[in-house]
């Protein structure tokens, strides 16, 4: 097959689309319990117990698993058995996300240089991975895609980007023999999902990773303990009650609230943040309007919940450059510093060394809690996405080759061996963890062989969304042990308690069939119109009347802009079914 070029309109229609960071599962992207986006927790069995020994593991697993692939080709097609390796150094080029922690390379590490020695060698693949920004990633993608040098994998977590991909002509057709062939493990698994799921237009263009049923996230917002107490606060469970604990806050002379996990998570980084002023029961209204890539600027929720902001900003109840945080750098800082009172965070090990200790060092009497996620909601109602039924979707570049697709494939079937994807997840027994009431612990390890502060989420993504575990007690005791900072169980344990209690309150977005291609042409320019209208409506409007006319003025800009002519489209889908 010859290389496709993909169309340039990537970069004219700049496709300005958004990225999860949710409230209570941490973001329609959401988080697993190993701090992986959009990703529930979960585990799978032993890893090796070794380095020797699982590099060995990792390489008999492969043997197997390709004699699998090797197969009957009269039965599986025509396909050419690599199982030896290719005869010409084939790249593959694996996105991988770059998240700003400290001290760690996504893109040159131990764990990057033994996925090349296990996998790698073995098949004659230079596996180079490619730095994806988390808060730039459709940005980047889009860039990369325009200039012909994107990776072989291009991957979202939210089906709505995908479609946007797809309508750019991102892809090339894929084939469920060749999947088959390549990565019979893998299909087995995920391929009846992958062929209801990952089907546009009636064609093959995208898979995806597994997911578990066991769903949390380790997505909270700390708040200091120690200022409820000191004023003889109780715990907020109402935004109401939210905002009368801030206003107390300020009068005490204490700090202000951070918004979510700083501004930037209205710009550039999701478009549910008015989750929990949604009506759930308005199945066509957040059908229409509850999308990842295009702020719903005229849709109630939207409006309420940018009153609300209006409210605080205005009373000085929140940090009054919150929309100049762009990366959520400042938010922390700000509550490190012990500005702020609440940090929106993903809550794991790395949160001791990144978090809580700063906050210690300027202020050793401080406390932290969990927020009630009904604290941010109008009457306690807390709510959020709910995850769909796969992890990470990701289709091959439309420029990619034969030879790199295949590539692709087995790359996917090597990791998807259990010891592959728990030495990946797990690291070492001894060094990464130790066994605790049967599952894997943590031990802090720091050396050379450490885990990112997601387990390696970012290399295994591809496959699993999460770790697995074999009962739902076997899950919550891990998670503790994975997550929690060390001393902050407690931490967790809150997490859990708090999604049990809001369990109706998740809830999937609609999955539509086919692209909305009006979000291609207009998102862009919206993205830029929202950003600019939003803060003056939040930050000028001086009274309810004032942000009223002002709403309603920017509201009729915006549908005007195109917002309309999206929703319309989407009417039209819905209409003829065209939808999960």
């Amino acid at each position: 097959m010859k290389k496709k070029t993909v169309l340039q309109k990537l970069a004219a229609a700049g496709l300005a689309l958004a990225m999860v960071a949710g409230t209570l599962t941490g973001c329609g992207g959401g988080n697993d319990a190993a701090g992986n986006d959009n990703a529930d927790a979960a585990q799978t069995e032993d890893a090796a117990t070794s380095e020797d020994t699982s590099a060995d593991d990792a390489a008999q697993a492969d043997d197997g698993a390709a004699a699998d692939a090797e197969g009957d080709t009269a039965a599986a097609g025509d396909f050419t058995d690599y199982s030896a390796g290719f005869p010409e150094t084939v790249t593959l080029q694996v996105p991988v996300y770059e998240r700003g922690w400290e001290g760690w390379n996504p893109t040159d590490n131990y764990w990057t240089k033994w996925i090349q020695e296990n996998f790698g060698e073995k098949y004659n693949v230079n596996v180079e991975f490619i730095s994806i920004g988390r808060s730039t990633e459709v940005q980047d993608f889009t860039q990369l895609l325009s200039a012909g040098s994107a990776p072989t994998f291009v991957f979202h977590y939210d089906y709505p980007n995908i479609l946007a991909y797809y309508a750019q002509d991102a892809y090339q057709e894929l084939n469920a023999d060749e999947i088959a062939y390549y990565a019979p493990s893998f299909w087995e698994r995920m391929g009846d999902i992958i062929q209801d799921y990952g089907t546009i237009d009636g064609k093959l263009m995208v898979v995806m990773g597994d997911r578990t049923e066991l769903v949390s996230s380790n997505f909270g917002t700390l708040i200091r303990q120690d200022w409820l107490d000191d004023l003889g606060i109780a715990m907020p469970t109402t935004l109401e009650e939210y905002n009368d604990m801030l206003m107390k806050f300020k009068e005490a002379g204490y700090g202000f609230a951070t918004v979510g996990s700083g501004g930037g998570q209205l710009l550039n980084k999701s478009f549910n943040f008015d989750n929990s002023f949604r009506d759930l029961s308005d199945r066509e209204g957040i059908a229409l309007n509850s999308d990842l890539a295009v702020a719903a600027f005229s849709w109630e929720p939207t409006k309420e919940y940018l009153r609300n902001l209006n409210y605080q900003y205005q009373n000085g109840l929140i940090d009054p450059d919150f929309y100049l945080d762009t990366d959520g750098n400042q938010a922390k800082a700000n509550f490190t510093s012990g500005k702020a009172a609440t940090y929106s965070c993903y809550i794991n090990a790395g949160t001791n060394e990144n978090v809580i200790q700063p906050l210690l060092q300027n202020n050793p009497d401080a406390k932290i809690s969990i927020l009630d996620p009904g604290a941010l909601a109008p009457g306690g109602k807390a709510q959020a996405r709910k995850y769909w039924p796969f992890g990470m979707i990701y289709g091959i570049n439309a420029d990619a080759t034969d030879e790199e697709r295949i590539a692709a494939w087995m790359y996917i079937e090597w990791m998807n061996q259990d010891d592959v994807l728990n030495t990946l997840q797990n690291g070492f027994e001894g060094k990464n963890y130790e066994l605790k009431d049967g599952v894997k612990a943590p031990t802090g390890y720091t050396g050379e062989e450490k885990l990112s502060n997601n387990d390696n989420g970012d290399y295994w993504c591809l496959v699993n969304a999460n770790k697995k575990y074999d009962s739902e007690e076997e899950f919550k005791k891990a998670i503790i042990y994975v997550n929690a900072p060390v001393g902050y169980e407690y931490l967790i344990e809150d997490i859990l308690k708090y999604q049990e209690k809001y369990a109706d309150g998740f809830d999937p977005d609609t999955c539509f069939t086919v692209p909305i291609e009006s979000l291609a042409e207009y998102s862009s320019d919206l993205a830029e119109l929202w950003k600019e209208s939003y803060v003056q409506l939040v930050t000028r409007a001086t009274s309810d009347e004032e942000f009223e006319s002002m709403y309603e003025e920017m509201k009729q800009e915006y549908l005007d802009a195109g917002y309309q002519e999206i929703l319309d489209e989407k009417k039209a889908a819905w209409d003829a079914g065209q939808y999960h």
